[in-house]
Formats: structure tokens, sequence, C-alpha cells
């Protein structure tokens, strides 16, 4: 009977003896496999991290998926071009998105791993794709993946301030500036260095902000003038687009020479250098109205235009020799409102703007009315009650002051605003998608 008791102990301390043994290698397993997961996963999270250090903010162009791919894949090529770990050379692009080698990872106690990245495109810019960046990480036999989103930001000149000066802004005489639907619509900034970057007297008044680059001063004040917003010092200044006009004048269908009067209507024209016309009457214009250098080009009367004036840009900036003057009545609809014929075909999409005139000087005096699109010129100078409603934001690109006097009144109305006006060369740049991360 001992003996048989005895002989039960020893199995029954066998069998446990295995079985703790069978549990710790099971523990030593499934610990060994946290481990390499986690490995793994903090290989994915170190893929990701490079790729958003590298991709966020970069400027991104193209109508293509393929063309997003080619872009991305140019800047990494650059940016990691002197790289141990990765094989910059070996990234390219096709339309399925941006193709890499794996990326060899080694931690500090010599063990390796790796991370693949992924980066694809649903579209081209002007589609305001999602670019997803997908990272694998392998180690040891444990592989993680994780996915970020990256989104396309429009860099838009008028995104802080509605109406932007490379030089100095005055107003005077009871002018004002004010917003249509909210009171930082009528917000305005200068680039110019002066002390009185912007000098503001006379009762006109700023119902949004006023900002300028000087960390200090460059806003003047005088004789109970106002600004309603906050006066910005250190102000960052836009993205100043590259503007270009010349892809407006295949459009053109007739040249007009000299002085139109009476009730007439005109599609698509040209008006000749050194022609300087005058419109008076009752004129509708539909299409482009597209003005050779010098000019200078004065529409009296009533003056109805559906479509957009753009001129061609002076070889040497001067003023005086190159104006668009409106003195009478004037009614402005965007391009899109333009029939539909074939005469207008693709200007119809080029939304988003009524004057594009770098070089020239775009004086106004009397009723606007409605404006549907922004305004762009070399001066813009506003005077003798000029006022109206602007669907867009104004730019003055040369070193003349963009003007307001002599009780002028805009209101701006960015919310029925184009966000990416034609003739504008607007950069895309990547920005991270909040809430996008997964695995």
């Amino acid at each position: 009977m001992a003996f048989l008791v005895t002989i039960i102990f020893v199995m029954l301390f066998a069998s446990m003896a295995v079985a703790l043994v069978t549990a710790s290698n099971m523990n030593m397993l499934v610990s060994r496999n946290r481990l390499e997961s986690n490995q793994a996963a903090t290989f994915v999270e170190t893929g990701l991290l490079l790729a958003q250090k590298e991709l966020g903010g970069i400027e991104v162009s193209g109508t293509s998926a393929e063309d997003v791919h080619t872009a991305i894949a140019a800047h990494l090529r650059d940016a990691w071009m002197y790289s141990s770990a990765i094989d910059a050379g070996s990234i390219y692009a096709d339309a399925g998105g941006v193709v890499f080698p794996p990326i060899a990872l080694t931690r500090s106690d010599g063990h390796a791993g790796s991370v693949s990245l992924a980066i694809a495109s649903d579209g081209g810019v002007d589609d305001n794709p999602t670019i997803q960046i997908a990272a694998t990480g392998r180690f040891a036999g444990a592989v993680r993946t994780a996915y970020y989103n990256l989104g396309t930001r429009v860099s838009n000149p008028f995104d802080d301030f509605s109406i932007v000066s490379k030089s100095r802004i005055l107003m005077a005489d009871y002018a004002e500036i004010r917003g249509a639907n909210d009171d930082d619509e009528g917000s305005i900034f200068s680039g110019s260095d002066d002390s009185d970057a912007i000098y503001i007297c006379d009762n006109a008044s700023v119902s949004g902000n006023a900002g300028v680059t000087a960390e200090e001063g460059g806003i003047s004040i005088q004789d109970d003038a106002s600004i309603d917003g906050e006066q910005v010092h250190g102000a960052d200044e836009p993205e100043w687009p590259e503007i270009d006009t010349s892809g407006f004048e295949q459009y053109v269908e007739e040249s007009v020479t000299g002085d139109v009067d009476g009730d007439q209507t005109l599609h698509n024209i040209r008006i000749p250098a050194g022609t300087n016309p005058t419109f008076s009457g009752n004129i509708n214009i539909y299409g482009v109205v597209y003005v050779e250098s010098p000019n200078t080009v004065t529409f009296g009367g009533n003056t109805n235009i559906v479509g957009m004036i753009v001129t061609e840009e002076p070889a040497i900036e001067n003023l005086d020799n190159n104006k668009l003057v409106f003195s009478g009545t004037l009614s402005v609809s965007g391009v899109e409102n333009l029939p539909d014929e074939d005469r207008y075909a693709g200007l119809r999409d080029q939304t988003g703007t009524f004057i594009l005139a770098p070089g020239f000087q775009a004086k106004f005096k009397g009723n606007l009315g409605t404006v549907s699109g922004s305004m762009t010129a070399g001066q813009l100078l506003f005077k003798d009650n000029a006022y109206g409603t602007i669907r867009g934001g104004l730019m003055n690109l040369s070193d003349a002051a963009l003007t307001l006097k002599d009780n002028a009144c805009l209101t701006i109305d960015k919310q029925n605003a184009d966000p990416t006006p034609a003739g504008f060369e607007i950069e895309y740049s990547l920005i991270c998608v909040r809430g996008s991360y997964k695995d």
C-alpha cells in the first residue's frame, strides 16, 4: 500500500512539473510574441513619423494622382539623399503610389528589423485628395501595419486678410472697409516696411484687423479714424501668387481699336496697345476683355460685364501709361454665368476673378454694385464715392499705395468668394488629417 502511494505521489509531482514547464514555455512564448509585436509597432511609428516629418507642409501640384505621387517621390529622394538607412535613389512613383525600398532599423542591442512605407493619393490637387501613408513594421516574426492620412491645404493669399498690398495702404476722407458677413472680412494687410505702412485718417474706418510685418509701429491712425479689429504686428506675409495672364488671350474673337458708345454688345474682345478707348453709353461685354500694354481704358456710362478683364503685363511697369478707369455705373457677373456656348468653352471654368491686371492702375469712381470675383492690379485706387460689394479679395502688387478716399466704401464678401481665383498659380501643401491614425 505504501509503495502504491509513493508511486502515485511521484507520478503526480512529475505531471505537475511537466505542466509548470509547459506553462512557463507558453508564458515565455507569449511574452516574446508581445515583445516582438511591440517592437514591430515601434518600427511602424518610426516610419510614420519619418514620413510626416518630411511631408507636412510641402508644396505639391498636379492634376492627377500620379502627378502628386511624382512630387512626393521627388521631395523624399532629395530629403533622404544622404540617409544611410534609406536607399533614396530607389524611391519612385507611378499611378498606384510612391514605392519605397524597405528601411532597415537597428535597435541599440543590435537586433534589427525593418519598416516599409506606401503612399497613395486618391486624386490630383484640384480634387482635394486624401493621401494615405501606410507603414508596415517587421521585427523577428511579428508584423504590424498602421495608416495615417494627409490632406491638401490651399495657399490662398486672402486666407487671413481680405485686402492685401505689397505697398502702403492709405485711407482718408470717410473711406470705409467692412465685412459683408462678419467684421473680420474687412481685414487689411500691408507688406510695406514704412513707419506708416497702414495710414488711416479723417474719419476713415476698418471693420476688421489691420496687419503689418513690423514687430512694432507701422500702423498710424489719425483724426477720428478707427480700426475695429486687432492691430497685428509681426504678421506673416500672405503667399503672394505667381500671376499668369497669358492663357486668356486664346479666347479673343475681335479687337476694339477706338471709342465705343451707344447701346452695344461685345464678346471676347482685345484692346490693342496704344488705342486708349473709352466705353460710354449702355455697354454689355461678355467673356474676356484682354488689354494690351500700354493702354488707358475708360469705362463710363453703364457697363455690364459678364466675364473678366485681363491685361498683358507691361515689360516695364509704368502706371501712368497703363490704366483701367471705371467712372460710370458698373455691373459685374462671374464667368460661370456666361451662356453655354462654344466661344466660352473653358473660360466658364476660370472662376473667382474679375480683374487680373499686373502693372496697371485700376481706378474706380462711382457705383461698383456687386463684383463677382477678386481684383488684382499694380495699384488699386477707389475715390469719389466709389462703393460696392466685392465677392473676393483685393491685391495691390506695385510700390504705389492701395488707396481709398473721398467717401469710398467697400464691403468684402469672402463667404461667397471662390477660394482659388483664376490666373493665380495657387500652391497646395500637405497637412495631417487629425484623427486619421488607425492600425
